[in-house]
């Protein structure tokens, strides 16, 4: 219900208009009725009305005045005029005070139940606006932080204009003193552990816990405004005196550390931009910032790096990394574990030395990975291992050369084992067709260790020592020991003469036939036959 006052000094009039309206029907609620306008003003102290029907001329105080008057306290209230006097000037003071509507007396009743309706449906839609726009103001309360976070985030990431830094500075509170302003960025180390375990969820409360630490010290007890970043990252804005500023910010950042570590259980290290003394070159110290965190690659975790220290001239030699792939690749082909360990840690140390920031170290990483990926295809063996570990993208997931460190020799070792158990399966195919191909052209006395080699894909001196391995016989012990026994079975189950049997296994010349088969049976082959003919054993 909507609130009526009705004010007229005529109690006839007055009565009449209450007597005769059904204000309930329109849905107004008549919360007084008084004879001048003073006493409405009073009222309306206690009951605010929603609209008022006044007369113009009364004692104490006129409708104009009090229409005046409500209008200063009360912006919204409606007002409708009731008088008997049609002069210009009352009505055109009335729209100066902007009444709503202006009726003569006597009072139409039709008329007046027709603009109740309308005046219904009018005060219905401006409620539905209030309401409309408090439900605005509340969601815009509500998002307040997240749009202070999107802009500053927007503010460090992208080229902003005073204008627009001062206009929202305004709108979320925010306080720089200046006159110098500098950016960091903060990163946990390790995302796994700590207190809260492992997981996405524990990731993000870690995240969360680092950054309320850091908004303690930087924000809360140094003015600073921090916020996180879409890539996880927790952005700092510091300003102070240009001589201070970056002391300050390196010793907070310390700071931090510290406290993170002994609260979280977790590491993290910080990056810092230069001073600038221009709030919209925030965006240049936080690239800036960025650019020093990346040395982290190489210096390690649990730093606090500023952009001026590294970029003072240094080491600047480059690891000669051909030399490098060369010796890795190598000892992988060799299958020399130690030595690709050795090999490695000796690499990542001359590249550490150099001090690349991240691009540059993943960059000759990356490039090693290629080497490996050619080893791979080359031997045809660790390919399941190489594509289960996707090393170009786990790559550039490590924040740290030690860490990346221990990945590369896993993924090595894990590479050398493959290839390995590879070659010796394969060997031991390649032997078993080289076995096979002996029980066929064992009979041919021009069988030699090269052709059977060559026949099992292999050089003579590996085949040599493979075959010896496999078959724990040398290949010469393995082809005159199969010829025996052919020639054993041929003397005691044939009437086939010496020299005969002694072509069928493979010997051109009977009597070093005979020599071997002495040498290796005990035996002549001539004893052998009266033996096997006796049943004896020889």
């Amino acid at each position: 219900m909507y609130k009526i006052f009705l004010i007229d000094d005529e109690d006839e009039v007055r009565e009449a208009i209450e007597r005769k309206t059904d204000w309930a029907a329109f849905g107004f609620e008549l919360a007084g009725a008084f004879g001048n306008g003073r006493d409405a003003l009073e009222a309306a102290e206690t009951t605010v009305p929603d609209l008022v029907i006044t007369d113009i001329c009364m004692p104490f105080m006129d409708g104009l005045e009090l229409t005046a008057r409500l209008g200063e306290r009360y912006r919204d209230v409606r007002t409708v005029i009731l008088t008997g006097y049609e002069d210009f000037d009352y009505a055109k003071r009335a729209i100066s005070l902007k009444v709503h509507e202006y009726l003569l007396k006597p009072i139409n009743f039709g008329e007046l139940t027709e603009l109740l309706g309308r005046l219904k449906r009018e005060l219905d839609e401006d409620r539905k606006r209030r309401e409309d726009l408090q439900a605005l103001r509340r969601q815009l309360h509500e998002s307040l932080p997240l749009l202070r976070e999107k802009f500053l985030e927007r503010m460090v990431g992208a080229s902003v204009g005073a204008d627009e830094i001062e206009r929202k500075f305004r709108l979320f509170g925010i306080r720089l003193a200046g006159p110098a302003y500098v950016a960091l960025v903060m990163d946990l180390d390790e995302t796994d552990g700590g207190p809260f375990g492992e997981g996405e969820t524990e990731r993000e409360l870690l995240r969360f816990g680092a950054a309320n630490i850091a908004q303690e010290i930087f924000e809360q007890e140094h003015g600073g405004l921090v916020f996180g970043t879409k890539d996880d990252k927790t952005a700092i804005v510091l300003s102070g005196d240009a001589a201070s500023c970056s002391v300050l910010a390196q010793s907070l950042a310390a700071q931090a550390a510290r406290s993170i570590e002994k609260y979280l259980k977790v590491q993290v290290s910080f990056g810092i931009g230069r001073i600038y003394e221009d709030v919209t070159k925030l965006s240049s110290s936080y690239l800036e910032a960025i650019s020093a965190l990346d040395y982290r690659f190489t210096l390690g975790k649990n730093r606090v790096i500023a952009i001026q220290d590294m970029e003072r001239g240094g080491d600047c030699r480059k690891p000669c990394y051909a030399e490098w792939e060369k010796k890795l690749v190598t000892a992988m082909k060799n299958g020399s574990e130690e030595a690709y360990e050795q090999t490695l840690a000796a690499w990542i140390e001359q590249l550490r030395d150099a001090a690349p920031n991240a691009q540059a170290g993943r960059s000759q990483v990356q490039r090693f990975l290629v080497a490996v990926m050619n080893l791979v295809e080359e031997t045809g063996f660790g390919e399941e291992v190489f594509e289960a570990a996707e090393p170009f993208t786990q790559a550039l997931s490590f924040k740290t050369l030690d860490d990346l460190k221990a990945w590369l020799a896993g993924l090595g070792a894990d590479v050398m084992r493959q290839i390995a158990a590879g070659r010796k399966s394969q060997a031991r195919s390649q032997l078993a067709q080289a076995e096979a191909y002996i029980r066929e052209r064992y009979a041919d006395p021009d069988l030699s260790l090269q052709e059977v080699a060559q026949h099992a894909y292999m050089s003579m001196n590996y085949f040599s020592a493979m075959f010896k391995q496999h078959c724990g016989e040398s290949f010469i012990e393995h082809l005159t020991r199969l010829r025996l026994e052919k020639a054993k079975e041929l003397l005691a189950s044939s009437a086939l003469k010496t020299y005969e049997i002694a072509e069928r296994v493979g010997y051109a010349d009977p009597q070093y036939f005979s020599v071997i088969f002495k040498r290796n049976v005990g035996c002549t082959p001539r004893e052998f036959r009266a033996a096997a003919k006796e049943g004896r054993t020889v």
